[in-house]
């Protein structure tokens, strides 16, 4: 029998685990591309983060959401929906499509789903105060503080995603998801409308 084991820190080493296997997951696609030696294209960069807005409006998360599961500021997401009309209609169809199908109604809130925990522990995680990652996720910030004090595994990976924030991340409420990309290899084969850069944000060269 071991009597030596630590409630606490079993805890820890679980939510610091969950937080791993996210940051594990962003990362994915570059190392699958990585052992075919090679790089992402701008295009497949574009596109990849295209379809995970996509998949978020479908799971019923609202356009901060959807940036943040695409890891794109929510003014270029808006940029790409105003010059793309395919991709406009994409997003069109699976808000819809979430609309039908989400659990709620009857005045009730929907449920923090596990799609929108993903996108509030990455927004936490990037540096964002816990309002606008709340939003992001599509919850107020007193229903996420309840749901801390009636979950406390669901708090204890809030404080992970905390403690596992990038030094220099941006505390000064404007959330640091906002500049999580990747170098990518530019091609001449682009989404069929470009969006232009804005501002010198490297974001903007997506």
């Amino acid at each position: 029998m071991d009597e030596g084991v630590d409630p606490a820190r079993e805890s820890a080493a679980w939510t610091d685990g969950v937080l791993e296997r996210l940051v594990a997951q962003d990362d994915l696609d570059a190392d699958l591309l990585a052992a075919l030696g090679r790089s992402p294209t701008l295009r497949e960069e574009t596109l990849t983060r295209m379809a995970e807005a996509v998949r978020a409006a479908a799971l019923g998360l609202g356009p901060a959401g959807c940036a943040v599961a695409a890891g794109v500021p929510e003014r270029l997401l808006r940029n790409w929906q105003a010059h793309n009309p395919s991709f406009a209609a994409a997003m069109a169809a699976a808000s819809t499509l979430a609309r039908l199908h989400t659990p709620g109604g009857n005045g009730k809130p929907a449920p923090l789903t596990p799609a929108a925990l993903r996108v509030l522990l990455r927004a936490v995680r990037a540096g964002a105060r816990h309002a606008p990652a709340a939003e992001a996720a599509g919850v107020t910030l007193n229903a996420l503080n309840g749901l801390r004090r009636q979950h406390p595994t669901l708090n204890a990976l809030i404080l992970a995603a905390r403690r596992a924030r990038p030094k220099r991340g941006d505390r000064r409420g404007v959330s640091a998801f906002e500049h999580r990309y990747r170098l990518v290899r530019v091609d001449d084969t682009a989404p069929e409308t470009p969006s232009p850069p804005q501002r010198g944000s490297r974001a903007e060269e997506l």
